[in-house]
């Protein structure tokens, strides 16, 4: 039988399940993720927004190739 994985969550060493059980509005598969991401806390995970962070990945590459365009670079 495997040995449940620890992560860093909150200052313990927690499973994804007994983050769960603190947690328990979000998925197992979701806890994974936002541990994945670098969201170590209950209150990083319930307030990250996933449209705003993909409005801001989408300002950043507007300004990059607003950037290539105007140096005259090709893609």
């Amino acid at each position: 039988m495997p040995r449940a994985r620890l992560h860093a969550f909150e200052g313990e060493q927690l499973t994804v399940q007994q983050i769960h059980q603190r947690v328990p509005v979000l998925s197992q598969r979701t806890i994974r993720d936002h541990l994945a991401a670098g969201r170590r806390t209950s209150t990083a995970m319930l307030c990250f927004d996933p449209i705003a962070a993909a409005a801001r990945g989408g300002r950043i590459t507007q300004r990059i190739l607003r950037a290539r365009s105007i140096t005259g670079s090709e893609c």
